[in-house]
């Protein structure tokens, strides 16, 4: 009996230890995409990283999201980027200061995809290529369209065009 107590006592003792060194403490970017398709469509990024995300762009052109990263460390580390699938999706490629890099790995989740990025101490800037990003035209664009196409078939209908 007294054996099943001590086991117990260390195992509550060590159990805020262990779920605090596994635990990722995830940061927040907010507003990527606003500088692409209409500027209302925008995410917010999670993150974790010893370095700071200071900056997010996305380039519809070269259909990449670029992030600038600010921060002091000594040793080598991981960048978790959380991207929504909205934001972009099919990575074709990770650039890490402009340098193409093959090994990070990627994790589909519901709604979300999880890069994982080895990074140096100098590492500044992570550009990601993908098959899509931001929609360059946002749900209003689309319903103005509808309405537009209903009202061209709705006048051609009620009066026919004569030659």
């Amino acid at each position: 009996m007294l054996k099943i107590a001590i086991v117990a006592a260390i195992v509550i003792l060590l159990a805020p230890m262990a779920s605090s060194s596994f635990a990722q403490e995830y940061k927040t970017f907010p507003g990527v995409g606003k500088d692409a398709g209409d500027g209302t469509t925008t995410f917010d990024v999670q993150y974790a990283s010893v370095k700071d995300i200071v900056s997010a762009s996305v380039s519809v052109k070269d259909k990449s999201v670029d992030f600038v990263l600010a921060g002091k460390t000594d040793t080598n580390s991981t960048l978790i980027l959380k991207l929504p699938k909205g934001l972009i999706n099919g990575f074709i490629g990770v650039f890490v200061d402009g340098q193409i890099v093959t090994n990070y790995t990627t994790t589909d989740e519901t709604g979300d995809t999880l890069v994982s990025i080895p990074i140096t101490p100098l590492t500044e800037n992570i550009s990601i290529v993908g098959t899509s990003v931001v929609p360059e035209f946002g749900p209003v664009a689309a319903i103005v369209l509808a309405i537009a196409i209903t009202s061209i078939v709705a006048v051609t209908r009620l009066r026919p065009i004569h030659l």
